[in-house]
């Protein structure tokens, strides 16, 4: 008999009542929407999903880049709530994203892991923001 390699399962700490499938859902259009954003340079559109601080950092490289082009393929997107923290004033999540991205074309798609930080105040009807990237590989 030969043993399936055991997957790691992913228990997140998260507070009562939280919806984590629809969390991931929309953390995965998120993804998608900011890296065509990025490959765009639309900073408007960064803006609106980041922190201030985030965005600070993002459009200081989207600037660094010029109008050099930029393309990026999401082949394969899982994404693993890490966990969530109930604060005062906020939630702060953490997702680990990965899966296969392709950065130029007619190359092969590549894997990686990031783990995106997430901010959402509890006061007001602001969305989730990203506040930080991790990249892990």
């Amino acid at each position: 008999m030969i043993d399936a390699p055991a997957q790691q399962a992913v228990n997140p700490n998260v507070p009562a009542g939280f919806d984590t499938d629809a969390f991931v859902r929309n953390a995965k259009v998120y993804f998608v929407r900011l890296q065509d954003a990025w490959d765009r340079g639309n900073v408007n559109d960064i803006r609106e999903f980041t922190t201030p601080e985030m965005f600070a950092e993002v459009k200081l490289d989207v600037d660094a880049r010029d109008s050099a082009p930029n393309r990026t393929d999401v082949v394969q997107l899982n994404a693993d709530v890490l966990g969530v923290d109930d604060r005062p004033t906020e939630y702060l999540a953490s997702l680990r994203f990965h899966g296969l991205i392709r950065e130029s074309e007619g190359s092969a798609a590549e894997p990686f892991i990031e783990v995106w930080n997430l901010t959402k105040q509890k006061a007001g009807n602001e969305g989730w923001l990203l506040a930080g990237i991790q990249q892990v590989n």
